[in-house]
């Protein structure tokens, strides 16, 4: 008996140690390849920003820099083409969408979210490559958009595609999709525990996916190490260590700027899926209207829009920078600090909403950030605050996206990396909680689900007590049901080729 039971004792504990070793070296597999994938998505960027903007143009859009002094941006040489610069980016992007991946269209993390929850193992292995390609068109031309979007489907596809080879079954490819999608973000902006904790809760409106957080944490890490070795390890924007804001009338003051916010992620979020619902409608409806009509017509407004504007041009965090300098608010138009975020907003909303590739979650922290900004100068103005704008604009900023996304913890944390400023966690969790008041259940992301599905830790997953049968009739049903989009309908069959 004693001899028996020591044996079984030590198959299990070799079962535990092979599981081990199997993530640890899945994990570090998708953490390398997300940060290849954010190093290579970065320069494509650069050079595709370079040579539509810079060349054709003569415009340089603002940059941040991790010394801490952002670089303004330039002024246009031939602002005549910018129109016929956003629109051409945008109608080429397109055309590659609709001929290598049509999946890579929109904003990719709200895709890879649903491929996770819906399809995890069977992400085309084309997908990152065609993400990045487009995505690259369509901002580096000009358009208003993020980086984590295609960056989340990128590093989701990568994910998809090693759980693919690996032979995970579905419960375990979904951590993995999950795994890359915090990689990718983590490295892109620098900010390992923001982007891990951020693959944890995208996959839900309440609750986290605890089994996706340890693996996820070990592959942010890698792909951060990976980007970093090329890019510098410093923080996105600058070392800036802001502190300040434990005056009671400055807590209401973040309150006010939290209700602020949320007003503003509510105008965002509809705005956004207008724009999108009204461009199905016209491509969907046999109006006559080709799939690649929209996205050149949203492309060509934002162009106009850029001449009066050209800080909503681009992904804008070197923008998001110059609201942290009290000279650069305060030698702006008030009007345009005033405006800027529902400037924003709309162009997000052409660029993205009509089909274009690129995010929202970029957007939502420069909307928050601007608004944070014009919030502080009407205070200053008013004599309501010795603070300076960098303290609103940092809380703007995760007050407007955390809870637009469901992600509270997440995205303080990447704000909060991204600034070296862990000193303003109090007064962000003040104004997120006003925020998040005024948002509710609305979210950004419409894929994600409304309650955390019951699956095992990860280490358990890859050990099961018994060889795995046939599933029953039932099961297959609810498997096909789940199949659906988050609209109702059928998603359709993709192939796993490349």
């Amino acid at each position: 008996m004693f001899t028996g039971r020591r044996r079984r004792t030590g198959r299990k504990r070799g079962g535990r140690g092979r599981a081990i070793v199997r993530w640890a070296l899945v994990t570090t597999v998708v953490g390398v390849l997300a940060g290849v994938s954010a190093l290579g998505f970065q320069l494509l960027l650069a050079w595709s920003t370079s040579g539509f903007l810079g060349v054709l143009v003569g415009f340089e859009p603002a940059a941040t820099s991790t010394g801490g002094q952002p670089q303004g941006a330039s002024g246009m040489e031939r602002p005549w083409l910018l129109p016929l610069v956003t629109g051409g980016g945008a109608a080429l992007a397109a055309l590659v969408v609709l001929k290598a991946a049509p999946e890579t269209g929109g904003h990719g993390t709200d895709a890879a979210i649903d491929a996770a929850h819906h399809d995890p193992s069977r992400m085309r292995a084309r997908v990152p490559l065609v993400k990045a390609l487009t995505s690259s068109l369509t901002l580096g031309s000009g358009g208003s958009g993020g980086t984590e979007g295609p960056i989340a489907q990128i590093g989701g596809g990568v994910g998809s595609v090693v759980a693919r080879r690996a032979g995970l079954p579905e419960r375990d490819a979904r951590t993995v999709v999950m795994t890359g999608l915090g990689a990718g973000i983590g490295a892109i902006f620098r900010a390992p525990l923001g982007g891990a904790v951020l693959g944890a809760e995208l996959l839900y409106r309440k609750g986290v996916a605890w089994p996706v957080l340890l693996p996820a944490l070990a592959s942010s890490a890698v792909a951060f190490a990976v980007c970093g070795a090329f890019l510098g390890f410093g923080p996105l924007l600058g070392e800036q260590w802001i502190t300040g804001g434990t005056d009671p009338v400055e807590l209401l003051l973040f309150v006010a700027l939290g209700v602020l916010c949320g007003l503003l992620g509510r105008v965002y979020i509809s705005t956004f899926y207008g724009m999108h619902h009204l461009t199905e409608r016209w491509v969907r409806r046999e109006r006559g209207v080709p799939p690649w009509a929209p996205p050149i017509a949203g492309g060509l407004a934002v162009g106009g829009i850029g001449l009066a504007a050209p800080a909503v041009l681009g992904p804008g965090y070197g923008v998001i920078q110059q609201s942290f300098s009290a000279e650069a608010v305060l030698g702006t138009s008030l009007w345009l600090v005033l405006l800027l975020p529902l400037v924003k907003i709309l162009a997000t909303a052409l660029s993205i909403g009509t089909g274009g590739s690129g995010g929202l979650f970029g957007p939502g922290l420069f909307i928050g950030a601007v608004a944070g900004a014009a919030f502080w100068r009407v205070c200053y103005a008013g004599g309501a605050t010795s603070l300076g704008p960098e303290v609103f604009a940092v809380i703007g900023a995760a007050a407007l996206l955390g809870p637009t996304i469901h992600a509270p913890v997440g995205v303080t944390l990447l704000v909060l990396e991204a600034t070296r400023s862990p000193g303003l966690v109090g007064p962000v969790a003040v104004a997120m909680l006003a925020s998040r008041a005024v948002i509710g259940r609305q979210t950004l992301y419409r894929s994600q689900l409304d309650k955390p599905a019951r699956f095992a830790p990860v280490i358990e997953s890859v050990v099961p007590a018994a060889p795995p049968g046939p599933p029953p009739a039932s099961a297959r049903k609810t498997r096909a049901m789940a199949r659906a989009t988050p609209c109702g309908r059928p998603m359709e069959g993709k192939a796993t080729d490349e």
